[in-house]
């Protein structure tokens, strides 16, 4: 009984109707401002890491090119001076490859037009190190001259510069996603700032509002009830 009588004072003293007009109304803006405000940063954080994941794939196609370039001057290197120490970053640059090619695949996989770019890249790629190769084979069991030969062969065939055009078809794609992404991000950022000036507005139209009702309502003055059990 005696916590019922408590209770009871508890909520005339302290739940009065000025003390929930004021919290009740301005508590809901408050908790709508936190999710609008979850919702916005959750966008703004997926475009953010949506234009850092754009990056990355341009890199991994510049580093794709540099490891072609490295293996080609390892190999070039190796077939004028028939000294071994020059394929060591042959194979080294081949071992980087083989990661970032299938870095690269992983990257773009969610994007038809660049799958289709880097599976005619990977061709290309196979085909150039198949002429590394060869070449390395034919220096080896022919000699110099045989493997100039072909060297001078293949660089008709400008495999390297087929290459060069499709990373840079797929850079270029890259590029126009960057774009893109980036004005969603200001647009996110607009929309944070946006959201956190309306709650800002609308907490205090409301708290205002109902500061208006209640002095107007005669309500504005709380009295506070004695105890049941207090004595005069």
């Amino acid at each position: 009984m005696g916590s019922l009588l408590s209770w009871r004072h508890l909520r005339r003293t302290y739940l009065t109707t000025p003390t929930l007009l004021r919290v009740v109304p301005t508590g809901l803006v408050l908790l709508v401002g936190i999710v609008a405000t979850a919702w916005t940063h959750s966008l703004l954080n997926h475009q953010s890491d949506l234009v850092l994941h754009t990056h990355e794939v341009i890199e991994t196609t510049k580093d794709v090119l540099i490891g072609l370039d490295d293996a080609e001057t390892g190999q070039r290197g190796y077939l004028l001076s028939s000294d071994r120490r020059y394929l060591d970053p042959y194979d080294k640059a081949l071992e980087r490859l083989g990661d970032l090619r299938t870095r690269l695949r992983a990257q773009i996989s969610d994007n038809a037009a660049q799958v289709a770019r880097v599976d005619g890249l990977a061709g290309l790629v196979d085909a150039k190190l198949a002429e590394m190769k060869a070449s390395i084979v034919l220096h080896d069991e022919a000699g110099f001259e045989a493997a100039r030969a072909r060297e001078i062969t293949m660089m008709e065939r400008a495999t390297m510069d087929q290459i060069r055009v499709v990373i840079g078809a797929i850079t270029e794609g890259e590029k126009q996603l960057l774009d893109a992404r980036m004005a969603e991000v200001e647009r996110d950022e607009h929309r944070v700032r946006l959201v956190a000036i309306v709650i800002g507005l609308l907490s205090l139209l409301t708290r205002t509002g109902v500061e208006f009702y209640l002095a107007r309502k005669g309500l504005d003055v709380r009295v506070v009830p004695r105890h049941p059990d207090e004595t005069s």
